[in-house]
């Protein structure tokens, strides 16, 4: 569609158009037979949304609730084992004296010299770039929006 009637359209096509911008379009509807088809799709992805059910069904909401309550049952209250407990404090005693004894100071510097530092510049610059290009692109919008209800403003003061 290259006559640039997307948005008008899909206002159009959800009662959201004003009077003016509604009768523009049924008037360019009228000649295009791109935009009729568009129109169409449009209605028709609206009415398949609208039939289909935005709920499960009450079977399969049945049988999540049995499977829930069934792993519930399972883990009821407390249950300690001196084994994992006895584990667990091994491990992370082991860890702590690793830590302690290694002995093994880090260099200030090292993040620096690894070229980590280059790469989270590179990816710092690309994610500015992207909000960049998504704040050049919602301006955008927003001129075409505001210069589409200028035009509705002139049309319904002229008529």
């Amino acid at each position: 569609m290259n006559c640039e009637y997307g948005e008008k359209l899909i206002l159009y096509a959800y009662g959201e158009a004003g009077q003016g911008l509604a009768a523009e379009a049924e008037a360019h509807l009228s000649g295009c037979a791109a935009c009729r088809a568009e129109l169409a799709a449009l209605r028709a992805a609206d009415g398949a949304l609208a039939a289909s059910p935005a709920e499960p069904s009450r079977g399969t909401v049945l049988s999540i609730m049995r499977a829930a309550r069934a792993a519930a049952e399972g883990r009821r209250g407390f249950r300690f084992s001196w084994g994992e407990a006895l584990l667990s404090g091994a491990l992370a005693s082991a860890m702590a004296f690793v830590f302690a004894f290694s002995g093994r100071t880090p260099s200030p510097d090292l993040a620096w010299n690894s070229g980590l530092d280059s790469r989270l510049d590179s990816v710092e610059y690309s994610v500015y770039q992207a909000q960049a290009d998504a704040l050049s692109a919602q301006r955008d919008w927003e001129y075409r929006l505001s210069d589409l209800e200028d035009q509705s403003l002139d049309f319904s003061k002229n008529v």
